[in-house]
C-alpha cells in the first residue's frame, strides 16, 4: 500500500511538473500583471510572451510571431494576432516577477499568459462569437503542447 501511494505520489508531482499549461486564477493573474505594468488597465482575453532569458515581455509584433510559429491553422493564426497585447509599458525582470508570484516558475525559455474567459462567460458571449469556445480550447491546446514555454492561463 505504502509502495502505491508513493508511485501515485511521483505520478502525480511528474505530471504536474510536466504540465507545459497551468492555471493561475484570477488574482495571481492579477498579481503578475500589476508587477509587470501597475498603471495599467488589461483587457481581456489577452496573450502576452515573456523571454525569460532576455527577461522582457515581447512587443505585440515579436509575441505574434512566436505565437504563430507554433501552427499554422487559420483560426490560431487570427485569434493569436487579435488576442496577444501590447507590452511596450510593461517592464519586469525575473526578480520582480518572482518576488511578485514566488509560484511562478519561469524555468523554459518563454512564459506565455493567456488571460482567458472563464467557461459560464464563454458561453454567455457565444452570440458575439460564435468561435469563442473553440479559439479557447484551440489556445489551450497548442499552449499545452508548446514544450518551449511555460504558460498559463486564469481560468
Amino acid at each position: 500500500m505504502k509502495l502505491f501511494t508513493l508511485l501515485l505520489t511521483l505520478l502525480i508531482c511528474f505530471t504536474t511538473n510536466a504540465s507545459s499549461l497551468l492555471t493561475l486564477g484570477p488574482q495571481d493573474k492579477s498579481i503578475i500583471l500589476n508587477a509587470a505594468s501597475p498603471n495599467q488597465k488589461h483587457k481581456f482575453p489577452a496573450l502576452y510572451v515573456y523571454d525569460v532569458l532576455n527577461q522582457k515581455f515581447l512587443s505585440k509584433e515579436e509575441a505574434t510571431s512566436y505565437l504563430q510559429s507554433m501552427n499554422e491553422d487559420p483560426l490560431w493564426n487570427s485569434t493569436s494576432e487579435q488576442w496577444t497585447k501590447n507590452t511596450e509599458k510593461f517592464s519586469a525582470n525575473i526578480d520582480v516577477l518572482s518576488k511578485a508570484l514566488p509560484t511562478l516558475l519561469l524555468d523554459k525559455n518563454y512564459f506565455v499568459l493567456y488571460d482567458n474567459l472563464p467557461g459560464s462567460m464563454l458561453k454567455q458571449l457565444k452570440s458575439m462569437d460564435p468561435l469563442l469556445e473553440q479559439k479557447d480550447t484551440l489556445i489551450k491546446l497548442i499552449l499545452s503542447n508548446n514544450e518551449d514555454a511555460r504558460s498559463y492561463t486564469t481560468y
